[in-house]
């Protein structure tokens, strides 16, 4: 059983863990007290480390005879919960990303060189654009709308980024490249042109805000820099 219980812990359980719930699996159904002494662990910390495997759906507690007893699941829930770890691990993942490129405006505040930093995602737009939300001042761009739109869908509008930006007191000045008319005449800080796409071809974006200059590529793949 020790080299079971070994190997559990390689994938993530305690070694109380790892024998309480071997201990579990052969009893089928048993008491705290039996787990716990069968994998040598004293009743309080058996029940805490019950309590722990139960949160992971690894073991189910119910009452038998106003007794309380616990029933160890089968083995392949250890694959579903190492299957939800990893699901979490990813999308913490994401957000490190995400929060690093905003961390970043703070640590660059007092640099004296430029910085350049390099992203190929739709994520990586979103965070380069929520910088410029956030550090505030007027707002020039140029934006090839229509190619952004049939690359990554209609959604690419970004509705969140526009009504953030709409709602603060800065001016934004853009033009857009689309045979769409977007109304902004609501918007006293916004100063909007639209120009079709026969008549100029951007196939990106570039936004310039205070001391930053953001530039989008909107053609095979999403480049940001």
């Amino acid at each position: 059983m020790k080299d079971i219980i070994y190997d559990l812990t390689k994938l993530g359980f305690s070694q109380k863990e790892a024998g309480c719930y071997v201990a579990a699996l052969q009893f089928g159904v048993a008491s705290a007290q039996q787990i716990g002494e069968y994998a040598g662990i004293n009743r309080a910390t058996t029940y805490n480390v019950l309590s722990e495997l139960a949160n992971k759906g690894l073991i189910t507690p119910f009452m038998e005879a106003k007794e309380r007893k616990y029933r160890a699941e089968p083995p392949a829930r250890i694959l579903t919960l190492l299957h939800l770890q990893q699901k979490e691990i990813e999308q913490r993942r994401v957000m490190a990303d995400e929060l690093m490129l905003r961390l970043q405006v703070f640590h660059n505040l007092s640099a004296s060189k430029p910085v350049i930093r390099y992203h190929e995602s739709f994520a990586g737009l979103r965070s380069m654009q929520k910088e410029y939300e956030t550090i505030g001042g007027d707002i020039i761009q140029i934006v090839g709308l229509d190619t952004l739109r049939r690359l990554h869908g209609r959604e690419a509008t970004n509705v969140k980024h526009v009504e953030s930006l709409q709602a603060q007191d800065r001016k934004i000045r853009s033009i857009l490249v689309t045979d769409d008319f977007i109304a902004t005449a609501e918007y006293s800080n916004v100063d909007v042109v639209c120009v079709p796409g026969d008549f100029v071809d951007v196939q990106g974006e570039m936004t310039v805000c205070g001391e930053r200059l953001v530039l989008f590529s909107y053609t095979s793949g999403l480049i940001a820099i």
